[in-house]
């Protein structure tokens, strides 16, 4: 079965080398790497795998982000392409709600999945249209979120969206490096976010695989 199948966690391995490696990339993605690296430091390196990471770090309060205004704001001519979340759309959301304390498990609702993940409808709108191009990708958290958050001492970043990189390469690369580089994880693929109330409490369970670079759970919001 595939790790990332359903609801899935994302450990810092995942788009991390383990340390004492050198990975071969390609011309390309060494590009990306140089100018991931020359904004934001070095990648880094980590071996925390599915089974490393505390469950402490997949629950607490929530802080759900509405950015489902996003939806609709990339040019066509620009596609594959996902509208960025970025560490501005986190600041002006702290602005009117408050700022983000650490421990939270903060979430993004695009409802990217409510509209495409349903009954009577094609279902090549989660992923194959957004992939190649035919729509908009959903809302796709970018590296300069990341970091932000890590500055607020959050663990754990969530998304119901297919993940949180979007459908651009380069960029998703970006988040993800950020992500681990910083020891933080990711959880995606989430359902029915907009019945999250305030004061709600997120327990985040995955799959103990052995060196696993990604793993099946359930979440669960007590509320």
């Amino acid at each position: 079965m595939d790790a990332m199948t359903g609801t899935h966690l994302v450990p810092p391995a995942y788009a991390l080398p383990e340390p004492g490696t050198r990975p071969e990339y390609s011309p390309e993605v060494r590009g990306w790497l140089e100018r991931y690296e020359r904004e934001f430091g070095p990648r880094g390196t980590s071996r925390m795998t599915v089974d490393q990471v505390p469950l402490s770090w997949t629950c607490g309060p929530v802080r759900v982000i509405d950015v489902r205004d996003l939806v609709g704001s990339t040019d066509p001519s620009s596609r594959p392409a996902s509208p960025a979340i970025t560490a501005d759309r986190i600041v002006a959301d702290e602005a009117e709600h408050g700022e983000i304390v650490p421990g939270q498990i903060v979430i993004f609702r695009t409802g990217h999945l409510d509209r495409h993940l349903r009954d009577g409808v094609d279902p090549s709108g989660v992923w194959d249209d957004p992939l190649k191009g035919k729509t908009e990708g959903w809302p796709a958290v970018d590296a300069s979120a990341i970091a932000h958050l890590a500055t607020r001492g959050v663990k754990c970043v969530a998304t119901d969206a297919p993940d949180l990189g979007g459908v651009d390469p380069e960029s998703a690369a970006r988040t993800y490096w950020a992500l681990g580089s910083r020891e933080m994880v990711g959880v995606e693929f989430l359902h029915r976010v907009g019945e999250i109330e305030s004061q709600a409490y997120f327990l985040f369970a995955a799959l103990r695989i052995r060196d696993g670079h990604g793993a099946p759970g359930r979440a669960i919001v007590l509320q």
